[in-house]
């Protein structure tokens, strides 16, 4: 019987969709929020509302945390932010009064008397009054590992506009996939399922889903799917912008109730999409097709936000001659321009004269200030200082490489960068990349120095496409082919190479790739019949969780894929865990 009451129910809906007559323009106000600036936030909207207004919208939504911005997280428990985000909604409601309704997410106090809870809600302004479509409690346990926005689940709910019925739904991208994923099992309980099996003629969703390589593929066809399964018209807007870590990529998305996409916004820019619901025509702006060209304009958005939404003007960062540090400066320069980049050569005893003249051809390419500081001064001046307690028996035997010399060198340049940094007001990013930071190839306070880890997301192999794709776009050798071509070496002494150290890159990456499930759900394989050197995968596993202190005391990254490293990736610091053999 469950069919038959599946079949009348489609067919219901189909009849609502056929003879609705009332023209519906739906917009999506694809905008880029700061966390906290509530009344910068309000008066963003507001702008934007009135701009859809122009174009004929009938209803207006917003993405999720429009109000108080993506991942609040405990600022949700300062006193007077609740109440901020409340009173700004009811001056919103106030200003857009004349304009057509908006819905929007915003987090509110609890209904109930004495109760302290904070929810987060779907709240519709229309009329100058506010109406809170559907609202769920956010979990503030401090004692959770986790920041409050993960918990803070779903908002389902239904209004009636115009008549048409809505089901709005209200969740970050970390519901998104456990949502739209697994909508098509029957048998087990689906808010977002109930909902719609009640009656609805459209779905709108106010998403804040973070870019990762490939998801913008994977949600295009999951709402697709959701639009053509239950035959009713779907309309998500998006976050876009950088916050922190995370970077939202936008392509805000409409679709038919045959599942065919009416509209589509930019990726990495604001927009305002579009739709018409009656006549199904709105603008679908293209997507990007190559890897490189997403990952490139996450890293650059995530970048230029982090940077000015902090209250800063520009950046510095070591320019070594190698790779990881010209992509670095590449993508600076792209984000922030020239004018607010300054790169610094720290040349050592071990600096070959190739690593200065690349790293000197590279800030000329690109045309950024440039310092240059030679350390051996500093070098030396430590050795004295170091030597005669170098030169007592140490205190305990170990087996581990002793690396002091090379770490000194390094955290010397850290420390001189910090210095300009502090000095001129600038921020200094690091240029580790993902096989570094997996394997613990880097030194603390020394490389692993600075406020924001760009390309911690990118394995190596990755660094070097995006060089020849970066060369390949600007039709000229910006980066010198010579840092592309050369075997990588952090120049720590003499003749020493990354694979003294490290297994080579096109090996090491897709096992860690494997390792920490990035193309898909997390396994610790411990033979899966590829071939490679017996014991390599126990070495690298046992130097990722030997690493993970580094991590811990490492700069944010921005996250590009799956499974980054720090929220969504940790080991224990301490453990004794065996991966076993199968």
């Amino acid at each position: 019987m469950h069919w038959v009451r599946r079949a009348v129910l489609y067919t219901a809906i189909f009849e609502i969709n056929t003879y609705i007559e009332q023209q519906m323009n739906f917009v999506m106000l694809q905008l880029n929020l700061v966390t906290g600036d509530i009344c910068g936030n309000a008066a963003r909207i507001a702008q934007a509302a009135r701009a859809a207004a122009d174009s004929g919208a009938d209803l207006c939504i917003t993405p999720n945390h429009a109000l108080c911005g993506v991942r609040p997280q405990h600022m949700l428990t300062v006193d007077g932010f609740v109440e901020s985000c409340q009173n700004a909604l009811h001056t919103l409601a106030r200003e857009l009064a004349d304009g057509p309704p908006l819905l929007t997410g915003s987090p509110i106090a609890a209904f109930m008397p004495n109760d302290e809870r904070i929810c987060n809600a779907v709240v519709l302004l229309k009329d100058g009054k506010l109406i809170v479509v559907a609202n769920t409690a956010i979990n503030l346990n401090p004692q959770v590992d986790l920041p409050p926005a993960v918990a803070q689940g779903l908002c389902c709910g239904m209004v009636t506009l115009f008549g048409w019925r809505l089901g709005v739904l209200l969740c970050d991208g970390d519901w998104e996939d456990a949502l739209l994923g697994h909508i098509q099992k029957a048998n087990a309980y689906h808010p977002l399922k109930t909902m719609i099996m009640r009656g609805i003629d459209a779905l709108v969703h106010l998403g804040a889903a973070p870019f990762t390589m490939g998801i913008h593929e994977l949600r295009e066809q999951r709402l697709s799917h959701v639009a053509s399964r239950y035959h009713l018209h779907l309309f998500s807007s998006n976050l876009v912008g950088g916050n922190g870590s995370d970077v939202y990529h936008g392509q805000s998305l409409g679709f038919g109730p045959a599942g065919a996409l009416l509209g589509r916004g930019r990726m990495f820019e604001e927009d305002c999409v579009v739709i018409n619901a009656s006549t199904n025509e709105g603008a679908c702006h293209p997507s990007c097709l190559s890897r490189e060209e997403q990952i490139w304009g996450a890293l650059c958005l995530g970048l230029r936000d982090y940077v000015h939404k902090s209250g800063f003007e520009g950046v510095l960062l070591g320019l070594s001659g190698g790779l990881d540090s010209a992509v670095t400066a590449a993508i600076a320069v792209e984000s922030l321009g020239k004018e607010h980049v300054l790169g610094v050569l720290l040349p050592s005893p071990w600096t070959s004269e190739e690593s200065t003249r690349y790293a000197s051809e590279l800030a000329d390419n690109l045309g950024i200030e440039r310092m240059e500081l030679p350390i051996a001064p500093l070098m030396q001046a430590y050795m004295d200082v170091l030597s005669p307690m170098f030169a007592m028996p140490p205190k305990k035997t170990h087996s581990r490489k002793d690396v002091t010399e090379e770490n000194i060198q390094s955290r010397i340049r850290g420390n001189l960068l910090m210095a300009l940094a502090n000095k001129h007001g600038l921020l200094l990013l690091g240029t580790s990349n993902k096989s570094e930071t997996a394997m613990g190839y880097s030194t603390l306070y020394g490389d692993a120095t600075g406020a924001l880890a760009v390309i911690g997301d990118v394995h190596k192999s990755r660094v070097y496409k995006l060089a020849r794709w970066y060369n390949e776009r600007r039709e000229h050798a910006v980066i010198p082919e010579g840092v592309i071509h050369r075997a990588p070496s952090a120049e720590l002494r003499p003749g020493q190479l990354d694979t003294d150290s490290l297994p080579p890159y096109s090996t090491l990456d897709p096992l860690l790739a494997k390792i920490m499930g990035e193309d898909a759900l997390p396994t610790l394989p411990a033979d899966d019949g590829e071939q490679r050197e017996p014991g390599l995968f126990d070495e690298v596993y046992g130097k990722m969780r030997a690493a993970e202190f580094k991590r811990r005391q490492s700069p944010p990254i921005l996250r590009v894929s799956r499974r980054a490293f720090g929220r969504d990736w940790r080991l224990p610091l301490v453990s004794r865990y065996s991966i076993p053999k199968k």
